[in-house]
């Protein structure tokens, strides 16, 4: 039976009323009993326990001897279903006001959604593969930006804008920084950086993709190897000021088509072609885009092409057996 596409709601919208599942003597509490202080509402999927009784203490302000904003899970897929989530967990931070002011729904968004209204950002339609599952790492990393979200933000009824469904976070909280768009992995992320900040600090610290390794930091290693417009590019090198909204970047993370990896990486699994894993995904993203390129056909080509691409685990002889492997496979294709 296929599951019915769902939008999930976004920042700007009205939260959705319904019962909570915390009983209070003999009354249960709805989510508009709540209203005058921040909620972190927590729709687990069956499939996780996400512990969710470890969150107060993560929020800067609970250490600090202010109230923790409260922590409401919910389990029900009724409750999920009105914030438009099935089968996968998601996080929704929710105003005094009742307004959705942050949110994160694993395998939708690669960022959480603060900034700007998150349909703005939605994917096309067919993309709404939720998984089962997010990480702890995942889950936790959701947390903290939310925590450092309500601690820096005090909103007011005029910066809700429930009135209009629209949410606006105006630019330049960081000293120098320049709104740009970054079309990474098919998606479009605004981000406010600074014109200091490389490609590879904007993906790892502003887009949480970090998969994107930073090893030498000079462009000498290639771990922090990317796509642009399909020619590999060293992140670190490369500011992110530079580059326009319709440059198209694809990072590790875009590879696989959902459960299915992208054959190189399959091939480096199936030869052998890594040991501590640091750099794997630079080695990766530059074997991906030499076999589009004019290289020979000997081993001793793929090492040339290669050579920006360091391996302090000594893993070669495997990286070139995945490489030559995929090339193999795409000339039989070609035939």
């Amino acid at each position: 039976m296929t599951r019915p596409a769902t939008t999930p709601l976004g920042v700007g919208d009205a939260a959705p009323e319904f019962p909570l599942s915390i009983s209070h003597g003999d009354a249960r509490e709805t989510l508009s009993a709540l209203r005058g202080e921040a909620i972190l509402l927590v729709l687990a999927s069956p499939h996780w326990d996400p512990a969710c009784e470890e969150l107060p203490a993560l929020y800067p302000g609970h250490s600090a001897g202010a109230a923790a904003p409260r922590v409401v899970e919910e389990h029900r897929l009724e409750v999920a279903r009105l914030f438009g989530v099935e089968d996968a967990t998601a996080l929704f931070v929710i105003d005094e006001h009742g307004v959705i002011r942050w949110r994160y729904v694993a395998g939708v968004d690669s960022i959480p959604q603060s900034s700007v209204p998150a349909r703005d950002a939605e994917p096309a339609d067919g993309a709404h593969a939720f998984p089962a599952s997010m990480s702890r790492r995942d889950f936790v990393q959701s947390a903290l930006t939310a925590a450092a979200l309500l601690a820096a933000t005090t909103l007011t009824p005029r910066q809700a804008r429930a009135d209009t469904g629209a949410s606006q976070v105006e630019p330049g909280t960081i000293a120098g920084a320049a709104r740009i768009t970054l079309n990474v992995n098919g998606r479009s992320l605004p981000l406010d950086v600074e014109p200091r900040v490389t490609l590879l600090d904007a993906l790892r610290d502003r887009a949480g993709l970090t998969g994107t390794k930073k090893g030498c930091d000079h462009g000498q290693c290639g771990a922090c190897t990317v796509h642009v417009d399909g020619r590999r590019v060293l992140a670190c090198m490369t500011l992110a000021v530079m580059l326009p909204p319709s440059a198209k970047i694809t990072t590790i993370e875009g590879l696989a088509q959902g459960d299915a990896l992208h054959p190189m990486q399959q091939a480096f699994i199936t030869h052998d072609g890594f040991q501590c894993g640091y750099c794997t995904s630079g080695q990766i993203m530059s074997a991906t885009a030499m076999v589009n390129e004019p290289w020979g056909k000997g081993d001793d080509d793929v090492r040339e092409a290669m050579s920006g691409n360091i391996c302090r685990c000594g893993a070669y002889p495997g990286i070139v057996a995945a490489v030559q492997s995929v090339r193999g496979a795409t000339k039989e294709a070609a035939r």
